[in-house]
C-alpha cells in the first residue's frame, strides 16, 4: 500500500489543526491522488504525526504521556528519516498557513514561524529531497482554490517551478538548521542532525537511479549536487536524470569535475547536456552515456 507522510507547521503549541483547516486541504489532495488513472493508488496510508505518534493528552493541565507511550513516541521519532526520505513514499507539504490563520493572534509560546523557517519542516523537506522522484514530493501550498483536481493535475500544480532543492550534505544541513526555529530547540536539534545524517547515508548508499528532471535547477543547484556526489555518497548510482532543467556551462563543469575525480563510480547512463566539452570528455572517458535535453 502506498504511504504518504505529511509535513506542515503546527498552528498552535498543543494542537496542530484546531479548526480542521489543514485536514480539509489534505483531504482534497488525498481525494485527487486516489483518482490515479494508472491504478497504482487504490488505497493510501497516511502518516500524520499528531495522530500517528502518542501526544501529551493535556499539557496545560499537566497530563503527559505515560512511560510506555513516551518510549513508543521516541521510537517513532527514530523512524521519521526513513519514512520521509524513502524513495517510494509520498511527502505532502503544507507550505502555507490556511486562510484566516494569523500568527499574531496565537497564544504565547506558540511557534509562529512559517514553514520554510521551522526546524522540523525544513528537515522533512530535506529528507524528501534526497533521492525521491520529484512527483513524490508535493507542495500543497500551490493548490489553487476552486480547482477540482485529479492525480495528474495535482502533481502538475504541486511541482510547478520545481519546488525542490538539491540534496544537502549533512554538514551543510546542520549549518542551515541553526537558522531554523524549534518549539523545543535544545532537545530537537541534536536529534534532527543525527536523523538527517542517518537518512542521507541510508538513501544515497543504496540509490541506483536519481530522477532529478524538470526541477528548475540551474548552475548553483548542479554544483550542490556535484558536491554531494564528490563526497562519495552514491557508490551504487547507475543512472542520473537531469533533463529539462536550466543547467548551463558552470553547472556542467562542476559535475564534470566531480566525475573526473571518481564520483559515482558505478554511473553508466544519462547525464544530460551533451554540448559542454568538459562534461562530454569525462563522460566519454568513463563510458557514461549522454543524452540531450
Amino acid at each position: 500500500m502506498p504511504v504518504a507522510a505529511l509535513s506542515y507547521p503546527w498552528l498552535t503549541k498543543d494542537h496542530p489543526d484546531p479548526l480542521g483547516a489543514n485536514l480539509t486541504r489534505v483531504a482534497r489532495a488525498l481525494k485527487a491522488l486516489l483518482t490515479d488513472n494508472n491504478g497504482m493508488i487504490t488505497r493510501l496510508g497516511v502518516f500524520w504525526d499528531f495522530g500517528s505518534l502518542h501526544q501529551h493528552p493535556d499539557p496545560p493541565n499537566g497530563v503527559l504521556r505515560t512511560e510506555e507511550q513516551n518510549a513508543l513516541f521516541k521510537q517513532g521519532l527514530g523512524c521519521l528519516g526513513t519514512l520521509y526520505s524513502h524513495k517510494h513514499t509520498w511527502v505532502l507539504r503544507l507550505t502555507s498557513f490556511p486562510d484566516g490563520h494569523k500568527a499574531e493572534e496565537q497564544a504565547e509560546g506558540t511557534n509562529v514561524a512559517k514553514y520554510f523557517h521551522r526546524g522540523w519542516c525544513f528537515t522533512e523537506q530535506c529528507w524528501a529531497g534526497l533521492t525521491k522522484a520529484g512527483y513524490l514530493s508535493l507542495d500543497l501550498g500551490k493548490m489553487r482554490d476552486g480547482v477540482k483536481y485529479d492525480c495528474d493535475s495535482l502533481i502538475d500544480d504541486c511541482t510547478q517551478a520545481g519546488g525542490r532543492r538539491p540534496p544537502l550534505l549533512p554538514s551543510a544541513f546542520a549549518a542551515e538548521l541553526e537558522k531554523k526555529s524549534f518549539t523545543n530547540g535544545k532537545d530537537d536539534k541534536p536529534l534532527v542532525k543525527r536523523l538527517y545524517e542517518a537518512a542521507f547515508n541510508e538513501q544515497f548508499g543504496k540509490a541506483t537511479a536519481l530522477l532529478y528532471q524538470d526541477l528548475g535547477w540551474g548552475d548553483a543547484e548542479a554544483a550542490q549536487l556535484a558536491e554531494v556526489l564528490a563526497s562519495g555518497a552514491a557508490p551504487r548510482l547507475e543512472t542520473l536524470y537531469l533533463n529539462e532543467n536550466e543547467i548551463g556551462d558552470e553547472g556542467c563543469k562542476a559535475l564534470a569535475a566531480a566525475l573526473k575525480e571518481g564520483a559515482a563510480p558505478s554511473l553508466k547512463a544519462r547525464v544530460d547536456n551533451t554540448e559542454q566539452p568538459e562534461l562530454v570528455a569525462v563522460c566519454k572517458k568513463r563510458g557514461i552515456h549522454l543524452s540531450r535535453f
